[in-house]
């Protein structure tokens, strides 16, 4: 049997495989990394209730009620009604969105600006950005991408809530899912995860109170002359400032908050600010997923300058630029020709940096017309689950005059749609791949398709340029060719690699060219490559005290802000939702909603799980397995208890993403973080309850198919 090397696309790690072929040229079977999100790829492609036709809706919003269209209908409909739009209300009224998968943005994006809409919106409002963001506001690099590469010369790491074992492939062999012998280790998570039972120190906070923590590290720091003063007297700004703030979060305090022994705090405090060097391990989402994320994470990665790991090997590594594709989004176009995008009159600090508007405030902008008004929307691999207080959400879609979606199945968004597009899976489509790897080594490959789309599916992308060609533009968008699109993103590819990355199914290594730039000016240790190169923020140091957050109306320095709604800021509401409400821990078996109806992921995982501590569970009344209803002032969700000691006593974990348990539809959508708008997922107010009417059995897992809420049509 044949087999035709690619990369997987289960989550964004393009890990390379090899699909074999049977004798008719169909994928029987994938070889890749020991990954059952790799296995799970064929699945996908042939599911029984994969979207293979374009449908148009045939009865209410909401309803189910599809009927199978030609390509020509869907595609002249959604172009004219897309125009229809912009005649009578302006092109800012339509809004273009991209959920997963990501490979299509940069030609979804170049449709928007085309299109003479600046409102291209991203499942990253409310994923990775924000960390981003605080981090070039801070150090003017970002350090999260390459926290979580080992390096040898590393003597102490704190992880602060991320679970290699769940969240980075190659899961429980990643280099930091386990302790190396002789590394010293403090873990910093609401849950006790395996990795935190291998630390000297685990520190289980209250969620939401990240930035409280931070700022009793670095009091306990200066308290006993343990930060890099030479570092902070040459290379960073408003020290001083910061250095009185933090005097006011001395241990007890903190502890207080934090809900952790002051012992402990002690503790973990001296092992990392004592053991050099130390890294700074960071989620993309668990420090700024809460209404204040922006300024904890900016306390918490401050942390790697006050001691003078920051761009130092074996401690936070800044990201470098490495070689990457010509831009073909428009980008430059939508800032120098087009209105302002949505956020920008809101969060401007985050639109400064976001080559994006944010889509946390769709919801408003559909509902209430603020900031801005949009009447119709274009959407690829979108979910309401994936927004605060998700009925909302879903309630804006069906007020849309106009809304069209691509997806492979059906979910509560493409309930709402006009039109829905059959898109085609990673296996169907080709793909220009810039991954961006570590702090200097990345990778560029061109993945073709291992095989023809199933039914009428097409690439995402392909959808894109051919809108675009009935729109009147065939000449921006390559007269629909979707191969030229991919042929133009790769002139920004220097010439003597370009045919390689588009001919190599391996790919083709990068480097960044600060390593050997260092090297060439006598810095052998090719690191801190700000002695180099400066540090790129307002001040040119590193920001304490940011006069860019200032300038916007905000605090310059980290400050600590209780969670819009915990036990200490909202105490009558505590009254009623008396634990504290946190979700979207990984697992290996979901990337998010992705793997909801493969049968082999949910034999893992069957049911959608509320994890409560026993002493909680014993004051309800609740035993291991029961149904248990999930309330909040937005309302009430099913979920199946797990009792388990490693949640915190008076707080609940709830998986996330989950068909038919959204736990989205509890969270918070009126108190986003200030500066960047994303969502309070991780940090709100509930009470847990035993669902009498269920019966105290676990549910099983939904088959796969089948839907909670509405009867969805058959794929062909």
């Amino acid at each position: 049997m044949p087999n035709v090397p690619s990369t997987c696309y289960e989550c964004d790690a393009n890990c390379a495989i090899a699909v074999e072929l049977d004798n008719s040229g169909e994928p029987i079977g994938v070889k890749g990394p020991d990954c059952p999100r790799c296995y799970v790829q064929i699945d996908r492609r042939n599911h029984p209730d994969r979207l293979l036709y374009p449908l148009k809706r045939t009865g209410p919003k909401g309803s189910g009620q599809f009927e199978r269209i030609s390509w020509d209908e869907a595609l002249d409909t959604i172009a004219t009604r897309l125009d229809q739009t912009r005649q009578q209300h302006g092109a800012p009224a339509v809004a273009f969105f991209a959920g997963y998968t990501k490979e299509a943005r940069p030609q979804l994006q170049r449709l928007a600006h085309a299109f003479g809409s600046p409102n291209y919106l991203t499942e990253s409002g409310c994923c990775f950005s924000a960390t981003l963001v605080a981090e070039k506001v801070t150090f003017g690099a970002r350090v999260k991408t390459t926290s979580t590469v080992a390096s040898s010369k590393t003597k102490c790491i704190l992880n602060w809530s991320t679970n290699p074992r769940g969240s980075i492939p190659p899961f429980d062999t990643h280099p930091l899912a386990n302790r190396k012998p002789g590394l010293a280790l403090v873990v910093v998570d609401p849950r006790r995860t395996p990795l935190a039972e291998q630390a000297d120190v685990h520190l289980q906070l209250r969620p939401g109170t990240d930035g409280a923590l931070a700022l009793g590290f670095h009091h306990l720091i200066f308290a006993n002359g343990w930060q890099d003063q030479g570092f902070l007297d040459e290379w960073c700004n408003g020290v001083n400032a910061f250095r009185d703030y933090v005097k006011d979060f001395a241990p007890e305090r903190v502890a207080d908050i934090c809900g952790i022994e002051v012992s402990d705090l002690r503790r973990a405090v001296e092992i990392f600010a004592t053991t050099r060097p130390a890294q700074i391990t960071l989620s993309p989402t668990a420090t700024v997923q809460h209404s204040n994320g922006f300024q904890n994470h900016r306390a918490l990665i401050l942390l790697s300058a006050v001691t003078g790991n920051l761009d130092r090997e074996g401690g936070n590594r800044f990201f470098s630029t490495k070689v990457s594709p010509k831009p073909i989004e428009l980008f430059e176009h939508c800032l120098n020709d087009l209105p302002p995008r949505i956020g920008d009159e809101v969060f401007p600090v985050w639109t400064r940096y976001w080559p994006a508007g944010q889509s946390m405030l769709l919801p408003n902008c559909i509902l209430d017309g603020e900031p801005q008004r949009v009447h119709s929307l274009l959407a690829m691999g979108i979910n309401t689950a994936m927004w605060p207080n998700s009925k909302r959400m879903e309630q804006a879609l069906g007020a849309l005059d106009f809304f069209a979606a691509t997806d492979f199945f059906h979910n509560e968004a493409t309930l709402q749609a006009d039109i829905v597009l059959p898109a085609a899976t990673n296996l169907e489509r080709p793909a220009l791949i810039a991954y961006p790897g570590c702090a200097y080594q990345g990778e560029l490959r061109y993945r073709r398709a291992v095989v023809a789309p199933k039914g009428e599916a097409k690439p995402d992308a392909q959808i894109f340029l051919e809108l675009g060609v009935r729109l009147g533009m065939g000449e921006q968008f390559w007269n629909g060719d979707l191969e030229a699109s991919w042929a133009e993103a790769g002139e920004g590819i220097p010439d003597e690699i370009r045919t390689e990355v588009f001919t190599n199914p391996d790919g083709v290594t990068v480097y960044a060219d600060i390593i050997e730039e260092l090297v060439e000016h006598g810095f052998l240790d090719a690191d801190r490559s700000y002695r180099l190169k400066g540090i790129n923020t307002r001040s040119g140091k590193v920001e304490f005290d940011a006069e860019e957050l200032k300038e916007a109306g905000h605090d310059g320095l980290p400050v600590y802000r209780e969670p819009a709604e915990s036990p200490r800021s909202q105490p009558e509401v505590f009254k009623d939702y008396p634990l504290v409400l946190t979700s979207g821990a990984r697992t290996k078996f979901d990337t998010h909603s992705q793997h909801q109806r493969l049968e082999r992921m949910r034999r893992a995982v069957p049911n959608p799980l509320a994890e409560l501590h026993p002493q909680d569970a014993a004051a309800r009344g609740i035993q291991d397995g029961d149904a248990v209803v999930v309330r909040s002032p937005r309302g009430q969700v099913g979920f199946i208890a797990k009792i388990t000691d490693r949640v915190k006593p008076g707080v609940v974990h709830c998986t996330h993403a989950w068909r038919g348990a959204n736990i989205n539809e509890l969270t918070d959508d009126r108190t986003l973080d200030p500066i960047s708008g994303f969502p309070p997922f991780k940090s709100s107010l509930c009470q847990v309850e035993k669902d009498r009417a269920a019966g105290q059995q676990a549910a099983p897992a939904p088959a796969a198919g089948t839907t909670v809420k509405a009867a969805l049509p058959a794929a062909a």
